[in-house]
């Protein structure tokens, strides 16, 4: 049980499957490891909504004033602010199927409409659905994946520049994207060319790019799969 003011919130301790494990990573603040030069230390990871809410407001306050280039934090900023909308909206609409007072915050929202779903009959395939949706689009958000460049032309377009969202023309087209923070980052990470549709993912699909990529023509062609992650 996890007891915040007047309200007591029942937690899961089961899988990763179920629903309300689903509920608890978008409701519930819980310790993530984070990497130091020494090795490591803990922290407090915000709720996925908390943390969806925060990248709305703090948009909103700063007027995209800051971090980043203005694109990008105009496509954050929008993304962030769309999603938050439809997430809160569906919550309501949860809510008022189930019969939960409806007070227009998510994370309140959602636990009440989990506690008075606990004697529903309907199936859960649908709810787990959407809501593992959430999760990951709210990591997507919050935290978009690390994305390094890869010297050398696509071997799909024979591109080696491309032009990014400002108008600018970059060298490098291919790049890698991954996220340090998954298990599976070997198996999520993929290669892309940002002048075409290119798309490289998994590790065969990434051997033949490193194998495409080493047959070129450039010597300096480098694919950073093959080096240590960092």
């Amino acid at each position: 049980m996890f007891e915040a003011g007047h309200e007591v919130y029942i937690t899961s301790s089961r899988g990763t499957n179920d629903l309300l494990s689903v509920v608890d990573e978008l409701t519930l603040s819980k310790p993530v490891k984070v990497p130091t030069d020494d090795g490591h230390t803990w922290a407090t990871e915000d709720p996925l909504l908390v943390q969806l809410q925060d990248a709305v407001s703090s948009s909103l306050s700063s007027g995209s004033g800051s971090g980043g280039a203005p694109w990008t934090r105009n496509v954050l900023d929008s993304d962030a602010l769309h999603q938050a909308a439809i997430i809160t909206s569906t919550i309501g609409d949860w809510c008022r199927m189930a019969g939960a007072t409806v007070t227009r915050d998510p994370v309140q929202d959602l636990r009440a409409w989990y506690a008075k779903r606990l004697s529903a009959r309907d199936p859960e395939a649908f709810y787990m659905g959407v809501l593992q949706a959430w999760v990951t689009t709210i990591r997507a958000l919050v935290n978009p994946p690390k994305t390094i460049p890869i010297k050398g032309a696509c071997p799909v377009c024979k591109a080696d520049t491309y032009v990014n969202d400002g108008g600018e023309t970059i060298r490098h087209p291919l790049a890698w994207s991954y996220r340090p923070d998954t298990d599976n980052m070997r198996q999520t990470a993929r290669a892309m060319c940002r002048a075409c549709p290119a798309v490289w993912q998994g590790d065969e699909a990434m051997e033949e790019l490193a194998d495409e990529l080493k047959e070129g023509d450039t010597p300096q062609q480098t694919l950073l799969h093959d080096t240590e992650v960092p």
